[in-house]
């Protein structure tokens, strides 16, 4: 018998009958596949895939931190926070935008953190999503969040290496088991919310990516986020400098009586600012940005000599702010007692009423609005500005560092009312005008760098014991004087220094 002819058959009958047989062919194959895996093993996978999800995450904020100073938000092409280095994004939480950005309009207070999804939009990855199907959760310490949103701005007064997260890990009867130390905390907290508990229904919204739960329901992530003992996941304290505490899912916890699965990961004050100072801009090469901000804050002072009719210099700054806030740039006032080392000057009103008609610029206290320190010929790049008015480069370096920046005067070159008798004026013996080496000089501004060994370097919040207020905590000089103005300031380590030469005019160079 002979076969059918198919010379009449169309051919797309025969291109869907190909199909067919493949989608078949596909279909036993991965039954075999799926036959050999249990319900375990494909537990795992997804746990696995949230472990790298968290991880990914966890990357790009840091990257995101380290890259801060550059980043370019709106589009003009010119960097959008100069001067800036650590900021972390705010949460997507509840600003109209598209799913994944930052919400800077909604981000709290200054100082106070903040708890919502992941705006994977801002830091340029995927909505990753967990086992649960849930996307990605996140919380950042008020310090620490990028918040532009108010007049002036919610962001910190000041975030450098030294500033302290706000988060600690802890157990059902929150009793801290991570960040238990003020430099041990947490700057921030990426959350997996796994699969809904019992009591957690979780809204979805039509056409979001995230179910965006906070669209009906803003600010409240009870449906993702969990509570057991005395700690609540979804609930943050809320106040400025507030400790905030979190607890971390552990084998057989999503089967209690009262259940709990949140994993995540964290990011620690030393992991983030790793990240940071192993850029260039923080190293002791002659363009490295903290060695000509350092060059500049010393001219800076020299301009002021040099303007004044006695060419006197004014005072530092009291190392101790006896429960002042060390982060508020008023508090970084010159002092009329007779101390001789502190840290650099914002304010030196004591000092130009000591000079009284010898101060230059006298109407105006801050010194770097008094009109000389503008435009600083620092080698190495463009000029630096440090005037307060137009928040230039300049000066947001030094106001999220200032509580690294130390200066001392000599005794001859303190403010006084005294005619200035000429240069050079420092007598040789060092007894009148401090020395670096064997050189003496009329001042010396120092960059303290990291921390070294043991010392902490924490200010007077959240119940912590202020240790900023201690010298040693910062330099590494043989014998600095804050009672009288000389001293040996020879370095010894990892500091930055640039001292002013006891000449007429004033001039600046690299200590020896």
């Amino acid at each position: 018998m002979k076969r059918p002819s198919t010379k009449g058959e169309p051919v797309h009958q025969r291109g869907i009958a190909l199909l067919i047989f493949v989608i078949v062919l596909v279909l036993a194959s991965l039954t075999y596949f799926l036959s050999g895996l249990s319900v375990e093993d494909i537990k795992l996978h997804q746990k696995k895939t949230t472990v790298q999800s968290l991880q990914q995450a966890k990357q790009a904020l840091l990257a995101y931190a380290a890259t801060y100073s550059e980043l370019d938000a709106d589009g003009d092409g010119n960097a959008d926070f100069p001067g800036e280095f650590g900021f972390l994004p705010c949460p997507d939480y509840n600003n109209g935008l598209a799913e994944g950005l930052e919400d800077n309009g909604n981000c709290g207070a200054t100082a106070i953190s903040k708890l919502g999804y992941l705006p994977w939009r801002t830091l340029g990855i995927a909505p990753f999503k967990d086992e649960g199907g849930a996307c990605l959760l996140y919380a950042v310490s008020g310090e620490y969040k990028n918040d532009e949103s108010a007049a002036p701005t919610n962001k910190s007064l000041m975030l450098n290496e030294d500033s302290n997260g706000m988060f600690q890990v802890a157990n059902v009867a929150n009793i801290p088991v991570a960040g238990i130390n003020p430099d041990e905390r947490l700057v921030a907290i990426i959350f997996s919310p796994g699969e809904s508990l019992p009591g957690q229904a979780r809204d979805v919204t039509a056409g979001t990516l995230c179910n965006k739960e906070y669209i009906l329901n803003p600010g409240d992530f009870s449906a993702y986020l969990d509570a057991a003992g005395l700690v609540n996941n979804s609930n943050l304290q809320g106040g400025a400098d507030t400790l905030d505490a979190f607890l971390h899912a552990i084998s057989g916890s999503d089967q209690l009586a009262a259940p709990y699965n949140d994993t995540f990961v964290t990011i620690t004050r030393r992991e983030l600012w790793g990240a940071v100072i192993s850029r260039p801009d923080f190293s002791v090469n002659a363009d490295s940005v903290m060695r000509r901000q350092t060059q500049a804050l010393a001219m800076c002072l020299a301009a002021y000599g040099n303007n004044s009719v006695n060419r006197k210099l004014p005072r530092p700054v009291d190392i101790d702010f006896a429960g002042g806030d060390y982060r508020v740039d008023g508090n970084y006032s010159d002092s009329a007692a007779a101390s001789f080392l502190g840290r650099y000057p914002h304010t030196v009103d004591d000092s130009d009423t000591i000079l009284a008609g010898n101060a230059p610029n006298g109407a105006q206290s801050t010194l770097f609005d008094k009109g000389f320190c503008d435009a600083l010929a620092v080698p190495g790049g463009l000029d630096i500005n440090l005037n307060t008015g137009i928040e230039a480069e300049g000066y947001m370096l030094w106001k999220n560092w200032k509580d690294h920046f130390f200066y001392a005067v000599s005794d001859y070159y303190a403010p006084t009312g005294a005619a200035d008798t000429g240069a050079p004026s420092c007598n040789g013996d060092g007894s009148n005008c401090l020395k670096v080496g064997l050189t003496e000089y009329a001042a010396v501004v120092i960059y303290a760098g990291s921390r070294v060994g043991i010392n902490t370097r924490n200010e007077s919040v959240a119940g912590d014991v202020d240790t900023k207020n201690n010298l040693t905590n910062y330099l590494e000089v043989i014998n600095p004087s804050i009672v009288s103005g000389n001293g040996d300031y020879t370095p010894t380590d990892n500091d930055i220094m640039f001292c002013i030469e006891d000449t007429n005019l004033l001039s600046v160079v690299s200590c020896p």
